[in-house]
């Protein structure tokens, strides 16, 4: 899809309001998880200052303001062995992250793309250790909460890939153009739709 139909799609989408239970810490709990001290999680669902409350969560698409065309210059600048394509400093100009089904008290999602000044080369990411050590040209510019996927740009080709970090061997090949990009994230981030949850 084009960067117009892509921001048209997260414009027309109203904002989504769930209601749902959540766990709540009480003030002795509160202090003793920040402290240093080991708790089992067990302990922690069993503990009497733990409790529970309903809460409206609002869930909406966020999109990152876009750059302007000198902050993408002096990014690359700073990185000149990830040379950006063309299509994709188009697409930053107008979107610098992408936060799909996010949560509007922290504006992100369950996992989103970065803005550029958070991408990566995958070896110096915190997943450096499960990826080749001769991978290079490959950056990192997504986030995922509890860590399972990456969506990563291979700047030497140009590519995207997808991976599944249980599975690296098998990574999923999305294309050259930030058209396939977009088409590619708008289906695989749709099950995070709240209203289709559980």
């Amino acid at each position: 899809m084009t960067t117009n139909e892509f921001i048209n799609r997260c414009i027309r989408q109203p904002v989504v309001s769930i209601q749902q239970e959540v766990s709540v810490f009480g003030p002795t709990l509160k202090s003793l998880v920040a402290s240093s001290k080991y708790m089992r999680l067990s302990d922690i669902l069993t503990h009497p200052d733990h409790g529970h409350e309903t809460r409206t969560m609002e869930y909406a698409h966020v999109l990152g303001e876009g750059l302007r065309v000198a902050e993408i210059e002096e990014w690359q600048a700073t990185h000149p062995q990830h040379v950006l394509p063309a299509d994709l400093k188009q697409f930053l100009t107008r979107v610098n992250g992408i936060h799909l089904w996010a949560d509007l008290e922290t504006s992100r999602a369950y996992f989103g793309v970065l803005p550029l000044n958070d991408w990566q080369d995958v070896l110096l990411s915190d997943q450096a250790i499960l990826f080749d050590s001769a991978v290079r040209g490959m950056l990192s510019i997504s986030y995922d909460n509890n860590g399972d996927y990456r969506l990563v740009l291979n700047t030497a080709v140009p590519e995207y890939v997808w991976f599944d970090l249980e599975d690296l061997c098998n990574p999923q090949h999305i294309g050259p153009k930030v058209a396939d990009l977009l088409d590619f994230w708008w289906n695989e981030t749709s099950w995070l739709d709240p209203r289709t949850a559980n």
